[in-house]
């Protein structure tokens, strides 16, 4: 897993960014969908803090084992990482902008 994350230049904030992006996603589209006791509820059960609890950690812990185990493919793990470093770069391209 180390050196797919080398040939992809992903550190593990990069990752944390990337899985907080799809958690915030997620988020608003409940929101979108008029349901505006959702976050109230997520945060209110600790789900929320839940999913974000070393969520960077346990994303690649259980990609290693997966990998592992040949229960994920490595061409989808590689599709993976490279929505993550396109979130790399449009988080820097965001934060120069400002």
């Amino acid at each position: 897993m180390n050196e797919l994350l080398k040939e992809y230049n992903l550190e593990i904030d990069d990752i944390r960014w990337s899985l907080s992006k799809k958690i915030s996603f997620s988020i608003s589209e409940h929101i979108k969908k008029d349901d505006p006791d959702y976050l109230t509820g997520i945060i209110w059960s600790g789900e929320l803090c839940d999913q974000l609890y070393d969520i960077e950690e346990r994303w690649l812990r259980e990609k290693s084992e997966n990998l592992e185990r040949g229960l994920l493919d490595e061409g989808h793990l590689r599709d993976e990482l490279s929505e993550m470093y396109t979130d790399k770069l449009s988080r820097r391209q965001s934060q120069s902008s400002d």
